[in-house]
């Protein structure tokens, strides 16, 4: 008795010859979850934003109802504290972006001391005084402080005016000032402290405060405003920020994404190429060695450089999984994560193999805590390749899924876990709750038999029934299509002689869309490399040709129905439990 099973389906291994996949790796999988054992297609995309009037666009974002696009590498993060802020570096010199409005990052501050003078008859104990001012904008973002005046002797009696306050710059939202007094405090010692807050178009100021008048210490007196080449930019825990300038890994104040103090900033050996972060650790992957940066706060930041030759090869690779950082290398996927760096798909490629995909060029995202990258490379037969694929590192034996299409940009909605994909100029939602089953390919490993046998049936078992939401997929989908057919009824059909350009129509056809088919099942199955025969039927025992006697055999599915299991055997009694 000779019986082949395929259970536990899992994906590719490229590096491995077909003979030698594990019983159940795929010579071939594309748009199969492969996340439970079965054989289950995903969903099909479903469009969601066209752009009009950009081209070449490398990085999209959904910002809240709204689609934004770049031709540049862009990096985005909504703002810490106010949700409807979104801060990003790439394109030009950091931006802050507020509804439709788009501001530069920084804060620009005064740049002159103010002049101090003084009038009035003083007594008692004289004083020292200093003073500064800083610029305050509609949103409460702060600048750095003015260049501190020159000190004022005063006592008692005597009045303080100051002048040369500066007209606020355009192009910020300025709306105020804050003026900052010297002054001597119990708890915070001698330092400026907060006076009085007034319109930034204000001029000279009479000081009347009293001595014991004064609030909070000036917070910004260390701030400095982001570079201008800063980019990279992420998100971290407790209201921080980080991204790159050079070789330089910079951190915001906490919950203050336009301050950028000189003073977090740490320094790498080699330029930085990226960023990612899993919790509170900062991975920076650069042209050298990849750096760890990890603590709870900008100053408690601890750099430690990891001693492995896998430099970051590609900005565009690298993505948070979630529970690491992956990256493109030369030599393979680089991972991340708290037990260190290593080549994740050392066991999937040969360096060559590896090679082969261009990863210098790949454009990466993530879904379900799975690396996608997109490809495109000439062969040495001058075709050209490209489609995308997606590995799985969840698992304790890695494999490697196909997506199909070449894609742009992608960009993972974090608050809904949806995947989206740029695919010219449109974007799609990946695998989109709602929408039909794609259709789906997996051919089995090549399996060697120790002498040629023969198999006489084939056992399928699946379910073609359709879910609750299959069900209310359909029927939207039937609904849209009938309303659509319903307009060329009442319109026309477009089926006239010479009415459509060559090869839009069938020849006798119209333009009518076409219902959705039900799920379906094709297997196919080869013996010696042949296919002998083709089976459609679930859960019923199928003939296959009997006297064909072959020492391989292979099957390939394609369909879109869930399959759990696929058993040949010699007689259709043994499938029948004979």
């Amino acid at each position: 008795m000779a019986a082949l099973r395929f259970a536990q389906f899992s994906g590719e291994i490229p590096r491995l010859l077909s003979r030698l996949l594990p019983d159940t790796g795929a010579q071939h999988a594309e748009n199969v979850r492969l996340d439970d054992g079965g054989l289950t297609p995903v969903r099909q995309m479903r469009q969601e934003h066209v752009f009009s009037g950009i081209s070449d666009i490398q990085t999209i974002y959904k910002f809240g109802t709204d689609w934004l696009a770049w031709d540049t590498v862009v990096n985005a993060v909504p703002g810490p504290v106010a949700a409807d802020h979104l801060y990003y570096t790439g394109d030009g010199a950091p931006k802050m972006r507020v509804g439709s409005t788009v501001y530069p990052l920084a804060v620009p501050y005064p740049t002159a001391a103010l002049t101090a003078s003084m009038s009035g008859i003083g007594t008692g104990d004289v004083i020292t005084r200093l003073y500064v001012y800083t610029f305050v904008t509609a949103y409460g973002e702060e600048s750095e402080p003015n260049p501190i005046s020159a000190d004022v002797l005063w006592q008692a009696g005597k009045t303080v005016t100051l002048a040369g306050f500066q007209a606020a710059p355009s192009g910020r939202n300025i709306t105020k000032q804050r003026i900052y007094r010297s002054q001597s405090s119990s708890q915070a010692g001698t330092d400026l402290f907060f006076i009085e807050e007034r319109a930034a178009s204000a001029s000279n100021f009479v000081d009347t405060h009293a001595v014991d008048d004064f609030a909070e210490v000036l917070p910004s007196r260390d701030w400095n405003a982001p570079p201008d080449d800063l980019t990279g930019l992420i998100a971290l825990p407790n209201g921080m920020l980080a991204a790159f300038s050079g070789k330089q890994i910079c951190f915001c104040e906490p919950y203050m994404p336009h301050a950028w103090p000189e003073k977090y900033r740490l320094t790498a050996a080699f330029p930085i190429v990226a960023l990612g972060a899993y919790g509170t650790t900062v991975v920076a992957g650069t042209e050298g060695y990849p750096y760890v940066v990890s603590g709870n706060s900008p100053e408690s930041m601890i750099e430690e450089k990891i001693e492995v030759n896998l430099p970051c090869i590609n900005a565009r690779g690298l993505v948070d999984l979630g529970y690491s950082i992956a990256y493109p290398s030369n030599d393979g996927l680089v991972v991340v994560g708290q037990s260190g760096a290593s080549v994740a798909t050392s066991a999937l490629y040969t360096r060559p193999g590896w090679q082969k995909l261009s990863p210098g060029t790949l454009i990466a995202g993530q879904f379900a805590g799975r690396y996608f990258a997109s490809y495109r490379y000439i062969d040495i037969d001058e075709a050209i390749y490209e489609g995308t694929i997606i590995i799985d590192l969840t698992n304790q034996q890695p494999f490697v899924l196909h997506a199909g299409k070449h894609v742009d940009a992608f960009h993972y909605q974090l608050s809904t876990g949806s995947l989206f994909m740029l695919i010219g100029d449109t974007v799609y939602e990946w695998d989109a709750l709602g929408e039909s089953n794609e259709i789906m390919t997996w051919k089995s490993k090549l399996v060697v038999l120790p002498a040629p046998a023969t198999f006489g049936a084939i056992l399928i078992e699946g379910k073609s029934d359709l879910t609750g939401e299959e069900t209310a997929a359909r029927a939207a989908a039937v609904a849209a299509i009938e309303a659509a057919n319903a307009i060329l009824f009442a319109e026309d059909l477009g089926a006239e002689v010479d009415g459509s350009a060559m090869d839009v129509l069938a020849m006798g056809g119209d333009g009518l869309q076409q219902l959705p088919a039900d799920k379906f099942i094709l297997v196919t199955i080869y013996a010696d490399g042949v296919p002998i025969r083709r089976v459609s039927k679930l859960n019923q025992v199928q003939r296959i040709n009997g006297d064909r006697m072959a020492r391989t055999w292979q099957i390939e599915v394609n369909g879109t129905a869930e399959i759990e299991q696929i058993t040949m055997a010699t007689t259709a009694h043994e499938l029948n439990g004979g």
